[in-house]
């Protein structure tokens, strides 16, 4: 499998596609998330049907990586264009926690193509860091020391939600999509997506809500000053010449 993945890196198989982020209250694009797909071919394979058995085997981090290598080298080549950057978001598997070495591959990474590290932003699943919370605590704490940002993502799926953001220092908050299902009919939900979007103002903690696909989502969003919306609502991901197109040269006009 492992051997399979690297020749699918070294032949191009892989495409990163770009979601974008938007203020809530302007909803002017603020950042994207890349996500990845698999071009075999030309039909494209969605991250459910080969991620898991990455994750499972621990190759996964090889994918990682390669990701981060190409938004890397998206912000040197956007740099050179004159084009405006725009922080992005990237996954990191919890195998990266085991990995003593890992800080020093980011590092690596970066000053290949000297990347601003205050414009990535490595994501965490909370699931993750509940497998070991100091491990992750530790993690988070040493990339933070190069510069980057750390996003916990879908806050909420866990059982000890509330005990990370005590424990880990994190910048923003990424409030899981299956919150927002039925939120016009939920006032439960409503109440305890304002509490935690109270809660994460008094800890300096910026939230993105995650999978937003109505306006009755946005207008919520807006009332309790929530800070980002990702979702279809706005944009599905796209490929990275359709988001240049649509967002660089508007934002850069």
């Amino acid at each position: 499998m492992k051997e399979d993945l690297l020749n699918s890196i070294k032949n191009n198989e892989f495409k990163i596609y770009l979601q974008p982020k938007f203020d809530t209250i302007s909803e002017k694009i603020v950042g994207a998330e890349a996500l990845i797909r698999k071009i075999v071919n030309g039909k494209i394979i969605m991250p459910d049907n080969f991620v898991p058995a990455y994750e499972k085997t621990g190759i996964i981090t090889i994918l990682d990586m390669y990701v981060l290598e190409e938004i890397c080298k998206l912000q040197k080549k956007w740099r050179e264009l004159n084009l405006p950057l725009l922080p992005i978001s990237i996954n990191e598997s919890r195998h990266h926690l085991k990995n003593k070495n890992h800080v020093q591959e980011l590092q690596n990474i970066v000053n290949r193509y000297d990347a601003d590290t205050k414009l990535i932003e490595l994501e965490m699943t909370e699931n993750t860091v509940i497998e070991d919370i100091m491990r992750a605590k530790k993690a988070a704490e040493s990339v933070k020391k190069l510069g980057f940002v750390v996003s916990m993502d879908d806050f909420g799926t866990g059982y000890s939600s509330f005990n990370i953001l005590k424990d880990i220092e994190i910048d923003i908050l990424k409030i899981d999509k299956s919150f927002f299902k039925d939120l016009e009919k939920n006032k439960r939900a409503r109440i305890i997506i304002e509490a935690i979007i109270k809660m994460c103002k008094k800890l300096k903690i910026k939230t993105v809500a995650e999978g937003i696909e109505t306006k009755g989502q946005v207008d919520f969003l807006k009332k309790i000053k929530c800070d980002i919306i990702q979702g279809y609502y706005f944009s599905p991901p796209l490929e990275i010449h359709d988001f240049e197109n649509k967002y660089l040269e508007e934002k850069n006009s």
